[in-house]
């Protein structure tokens, strides 16, 4: 089956592809040109997609990467990952949504938005993203978001427990990112968004606590202080959280969705 993927978000089309490679597909990788101006660079990725031998187009984003899918000609599914489709959704991001053949979500909040949507959770290479080092120190990590306004509020919390904390613009490349998060002993993920974001799950499969949506941040980082809460936080993440996350797992439910989709 050959399969082209459209653009990326948070490497989850990079691990995808990595994975679905391995197991026999011919999976292509088309990348818009951010200098281009953005109606220029859809028409001309629309025009290559329509020429292009596929089976099936794996659109990521509902903008421009769906955008010129919509106009291929050919059967694609949407991969919505977050603020594509958070707030308002325009006449053309609708008629994307209406002809795809799929529509997936990368988190599961996002079926609020699209509850016909099928979610699939973001994929972690777990070979890859893996404990280190024993995380038993008291450095903290956090990567601002500009949708919320966490830091200070961390800061006074931190230096009441006397956590180092690392507040880090999102700077670290990707094939860095494993050793980078091996260096801290508890991650804190977003706030304002009710799902984990693909570096907390990262830091999960690296053996990090995560403080996260779910906890009352004071209260969980007083906790932390004790290694004993640190352990049953992981252990709990381990069992609950990161099974479906791994990409071997969410690869094979992709799979079942494109031989779907193949099948009609």
């Amino acid at each position: 089956m050959r399969v082209v993927m459209v653009n990326d978000c948070a490497h989850v089309g990079y691990e995808l592809r990595r994975e679905l490679i391995k197991r026999g597909f011919k999976v292509e990788h088309v990348f818009f040109n951010s200098k281009r101006m953005p109606k220029v660079e859809t028409l001309r990725i629309a025009l290559r997609l329509r020429l292009v031998d596929c089976n099936l187009i794996h659109a990521h984003y509902c903008r421009s990467p769906a955008y010129a899918s919509y106009f291929s000609g050919k059967p694609y599914i949407v991969h919505c990952h977050g603020s594509d489709i958070r707030g308002r959704v325009n006449l053309l991001k609708r008629l994307c949504l209406k002809k795809a053949v799929k529509v997936l979500v990368s988190t599961p909040d996002l079926l609020e938005v699209l509850p016909d949507a099928i979610w699939l959770p973001n994929p972690i290479d777990m070979e890859r993203f893996r404990q280190l080092k024993r995380h038993e120190g008291n450095k903290v990590l956090y990567f601002p978001s500009w949708y919320e306004n966490l830091e200070l509020r961390l800061r006074r919390i931190c230096e009441r427990l006397s956590y180092e904390l690392t507040v880090q613009p999102r700077t670290i490349p990707y094939e860095n990112m494993h050793l980078f998060l091996n260096d801290f002993d508890i991650f804190i993920d977003r706030w304002s968004i009710k799902s984990y974001s693909k570096t907390a799950l990262e830091a999960m499969a690296c053996g990090l606590p995560v403080v996260s949506y779910k906890h009352n941040l004071e209260e969980m980082l007083e906790k932390l202080t004790s290694l004993e809460e640190r352990q049953k936080l992981v252990v709990w993440q381990n069992r609950w959280i990161l099974p479906q996350h791994n990409v071997k797992n969410v690869v094979t439910k992709l799979v079942n969705i494109y031989r779907d989709v193949y099948k009609t």
